[in-house]
């Protein structure tokens, strides 16, 4: 028997599969090489401890054996809950239990749990500009209509943020969620002061809404005073913290959670298969960050930091003089730059990609337009060495694009 071949699989589609097909993925431009990878916030495969996953593999077969490969709980490996616990209770000083943690594959995930629990197609939900393209592909996949709020040196501006909210009351509706990067934003770089964070929460209470907070780089912190997080701030069970193992340990454990009032948790699982996200991985991440937590991440700061200031110091041997903007983030992956008066953008992308340096626009950031003057770096993957070469190739390509 023979079949008809489906003409057009796009007539089958579900509403959310259809919804923002088509818009451009967010991926950084492929260019020859060699290539400087400034494009994708990409964890160093120099920092990944080798050697101590191994031996806490083997460590933790011999503990474990069977139990690491079957099914396991369906809210995440209690072990791998409780080792959150403890990196929140060291590096902040916060109190969760594991009751309050459920595990996802990867923060991504996570911020998706969250947004098919709270949000319908049409809902209005608060978003910074600039926001993680990422995060914003999948907001958009659910469907809500985005009501953008600029960042500026502060974070997001809470007063703008306000007459969002204000004007969504005068027109009868309201905010299911406000989502903000609140640590060494991506891709701005700047932290949300104390002032603001008690200001959002204060409007997250008047507007009866709740705050998705993307916390993926709290540890990798450079310079100056860490700030409590506005879950640790919240006194009426309105934020969802999210966060992930992918910049102090490695990406491709895709390990990642949402930390939350507890009675939320059940219904973040029902959108989980039974048995848990990879029991295996779980318990190799819990085994060797319970003996170096502190350690490996005292390490990566050191590393990231170097990255950081090489990058800072190739743009401004170039640039200096110039009208252009660049960032200096306290912590996390990258750099944020508002390109000189008269940038053309096309023909930077030429250039650029002949000197065999990647970067992203600014245009995969913005939920309703705009950005068509910035662009991100990210330090993160390269050795300083080559952040510092790199980047005066790249400050080369953005005054020749300027004239």
């Amino acid at each position: 028997m023979t079949t008809k071949p489906l003409a057009r699989f796009e007539a089958l589609l579900s509403t959310r599969a259809r919804i923002g097909r088509g818009a451009p993925a967010p991926r950084a431009r492929p260019v020859q090489n060699p290539l400087y990878e400034f494009g994708g916030g990409l964890p160093d495969p120099a920092s990944f401890p080798y050697d101590g996953l191994v031996e806490a593999t083997a460590r933790m077969m011999k503990a474990e054996g069977a139990e690491a490969l079957t099914y396991g709980d369906p809210q995440g490996y209690r072990g791998l809950r409780e080792l959150i616990c403890r990196k929140y209770d060291h590096f902040e000083g916060l109190k969760v239990g594991p009751e309050n943690i459920i595990v996802a594959n990867g923060s991504g995930h996570a911020l998706s749990l969250a947004l098919s629990a709270f949000v319908d197609v049409g809902d209005p939900i608060l978003c910074e500009a600039p926001t993680f393209s990422g995060t914003l592909s999948t907001i958009r996949r659910h469907g809500a209509t985005v009501l953008d709020v600029p960042v500026d040196a502060e974070g997001m501006v809470t007063g703008l943020a306000r007459e969002r909210l204000e004007q969504l009351r005068r027109e009868g509706r309201s905010c299911k969620l406000i989502y903000t990067i609140d640590s060494f934003q991506n891709p701005a770089g700047p932290s949300l002061s104390l002032r603001r964070r008690q200001e959002l929460l204060e409007l997250a209470e008047e507007h009866d809404t709740l705050i998705l907070e993307d916390d993926a780089y709290g540890e990798i912190r450079f310079e100056g005073e860490p700030l409590p997080s506005l879950y640790a701030l919240d006194s009426g069970a309105r934020v969802i913290r999210a966060g992930t193992l992918s910049k102090i340990l490695g990406a491709g454990f895709r390990l990642g959670w949402l930390c939350a009032p507890r009675e939320m948790i059940p219904v973040f699982q029902s959108f989980l298969f039974g048995g848990g996200v990879n029991p295996f991985a779980s318990r190799v991440a819990t085994y060797f960050l319970r003996d170096h937590l502190a350690p490996h991440v005292a390490l990566l700061v050191d590393a990231y930091r170097a990255k950081r200031d090489a990058m800072l110091r190739g743009l401004w041997e170039v640039l200096e003089g110039t009208d252009v903007e660049v960032s200096r983030p306290e912590g996390g992956f990258f750099l944020w730059i508002r390109l000189p008066t008269g940038t053309d953008p096309a023909r930077l992308a030429e250039l650029s990609g002949r000197a065999g340096v990647q970067y992203t626009a600014g245009l995969a950031f913005f939920p309703n337009g705009g950005g068509e003057r910035f662009i991100r770096l990210a330090y993160s993957y390269e050795p300083p060495e080559r952040c510092y070469e790199g980047a005066r190739l790249m400050a080369r390509a953005i005054l020749d694009a300027a004239r």
